[in-house]
C-alpha cells in the first residue's frame, strides 16, 4: 500500500541570520544599488514552502511577493558613508559694515559665518578673485575664523564704498561654496584742510574813493571732507586796521571782501590782509591766505602853500630882467600827477613886468626893469594848480 502524505504549511520560514549588517553604504548611492542579500528557507514542499520578502519597518516603501501564512523577523542594519554633496549656506543673505576713516590696521569689520550639512571638513574663506583690487589692498580674512580685518589706511577721500565678495569652501570634489557680499562703508574724518584755488586773489587795487560796500575781492577754497568737515567759513584775522573792510562767506566756497569804511591813501596806501578759511569739523581745521589792497591815489586833496597868509616883498627899480623876486611854495598829499604842481600868476601883472617858473615857483622879472615912478607897488594873484582829473587848485596874493 503507497500512501502519499500531502504537505501542509505547519513550518516557520527561517532566517540564515537573525541580525545582517552592512557598513559604510554610501549615501549617494544611486537607486537599485545593492544593499545586502538576506536568506530565509522554510521545509514545506510547494507553495508552503516558497518563501517571499518584505520590509516592514525601517524603510519609506514595503514590497510583498505574497501573503506568507506563517511569518518570521530578522533585522537589518545599514549604516551610511557621509560624503561632501551638501551645499554650503552662509548665515546671512548679506553683510554691512561702516567704518570710520584712518581707523587702525587690525581693526576688525565683520565676522562672516557659513555651514555645511556635511560637516566634514573645516569650512575654509577667502576673497573671489574679482573683488577690486583697491578693496583686496585695505581689507584681509581669516581662512579659518571668517574674520575681516582693515590691513590698510582708509582714506575717504579716495574711497567712501567698497564690496567684499567672500566664498567659502567645503573642500569637497565637487568644490562646493558659496559667496556672500560684504559692503563696507567709509565714513568722513575732519582730516583735510581748506585748500585756497589758485584763481583767488592775492593783489588787488583800489581807488581811494570807492564806496562803502563796494565789493573789491574774491577768495575761494576747497575742503574735500564731507558734510560739516567740508564747509568753509572765511574771516579777516589781520592786517585789517580800524575794519576797513569786511569779507562774507558765500555758499560755503567764496569769500567775497567788501569796503567796510572811508578809504583815505594818505592815510594808509596798503592793507596787508590775511584771509583766513575754516571748516565746521570739530575740531577745526584752518588755512590762511595772503590778500594785498593797494589803495589808489584820488586827486582828493588841494595844493597847500607854505606861507598860508601871502607874501609882502620889496624888489629894488631898475634891476635887471631875470632878478629873482620870491619864490611861492606849496605841497599836496595826494601823489604822482595829482601832487604835480603848477604855478601862474594869474592876476594884477598887466604890464608883465614879473614871470613865474610854472615849475619851480619862483617869481623873476622880465627885462623891462620895473619903474618906481610908474607904479610903485605890485598886487599879485598867484594859483598853484595840480596835474589832477580834474584839477585843483589854491590861490595866493603877493605884494611887491
Amino acid at each position: 500500500v503507497i500512501i502519499y502524505v500531502d504537505d501542509a504549511n505547519d513550518e516557520v520560514p527561517v532566517f540564515t541570520q537573525q541580525q545582517y549588517n552592512r557598513l559604510g553604504l554610501r549615501e549617494t548611492a544611486g537607486i537599485g544599488t545593492s544593499v545586502i542579500v538576506v536568506r530565509a528557507t522554510d521545509p514545506d514542499s510547494g507553495d508552503g514552502g516558497a518563501v517571499a520578502y518584505s520590509i516592514v519597518s525601517g524603510a519609506d516603501h514595503n514590497h510583498y511577493q505574497a501573503p506568507p501564512f506563517h511569518r518570521v523577523f530578522c533585522t537589518v542594519y545599514v549604516t551610511l558613508l557621509n560624503e561632501l554633496d551638501e551645499a554650503v549656506a552662509f548665515f546671512s543673505a548679506g553683510y554691512e559694515a561702516t567704518l570710520q576713516e584712518n581707523i587702525a590696521t587690525g581693526t576688525e569689520v565683520v565676522q562672516v559665518q557659513a555651514r555645511s550639512p556635511d560637516n566634514l571638513n573645516q569650512l575654509t574663506y577667502h576673497f573671489d578673485p574679482d573683488t577690486s583690487p583697491a578693496a583686496l589692498a585695505l581689507f584681509e580674512i581669516d581662512s579659518v575664523t571668517g574674520r575681516i580685518t582693515v590691513k590698510g589706511l582708509l582714506d575717504r577721500e579716495k574711497g567712501d564704498f567698497y564690496t567684499l565678495t567672500v566664498v567659502a569652501d567645503n573642500g569637497g570634489p565637487k568644490k562646493d561654496s558659496d559667496s556672500n557680499v560684504v559692503s563696507i562703508t567709509i565714513l568722513d574724518e575732519n582730516d583735510n584742510s581748506p585748500v585756497f584755488d589758485i584763481t583767488s586773489d592775492t593783489s588787488v587795487s583800489v581807488p581811494e574813493n570807492t564806496a562803502m560796500g563796494k565789493k573789491v575781492a574774491v577768495v575761494l577754497a576747497k575742503d574735500i571732507d564731507a558734510g560739516f568737515n567740508g564747509l568753509v567759513n572765511f574771516s579777516l584775522i589781520a592786517g585789517n586796521m580800524e575794519d576797513v573792510f569786511m569779507i562774507k562767506t558765500v555758499n560755503n566756497s567764496h569769500g567775497v571782501v567788501y569796503v567796510n569804511a572811508a578809504l583815505d591813501r594818505e592815510s594808509i596806501d596798503r592793507y596787508l590782509l590775511k584771509v583766513r578759511a575754516s571748516d565746521n569739523g570739530s575740531p577745526t581745521r584752518h588755512t590762511d591766505h595772503s590778500l594785498t589792497i593797494n589803495i589808489l591815489d584820488v586827486n582828493d586833496n588841494a595844493p597847500v602853500l607854505e606861507s598860508q597868509r601871502g607874501y609882502n616883498v620889496s624888489v629894488n627899480e631898475n634891476v635887471g630882467g631875470g632878478t629873482s623876486v620870491l619864490r611861492v611854495i606849496a605841497t599836496d598829499r595826494d601823489m604822482g600827477p595829482n601832487a604835480m604842481l603848477f604855478y601862474y600868476i594869474t592876476d594884477g601883472n598887466l604890464d608883465m613886468t614879473f614871470r613865474m617858473d610854472r615849475m619851480t615857483g619862483e617869481m623873476v622879472t622880465r627885462p623891462a626893469p620895473p619903474d618906481r615912478e610908474r607904479q610903485q607897488e605890485y598886487r599879485l594873484i598867484v594859483t598853484v594848480e595840480d596835474d589832477g582829473m580834474p584839477p585843483l587848485s589854491v590861490r595866493c596874493k603877493e605884494q611887491i
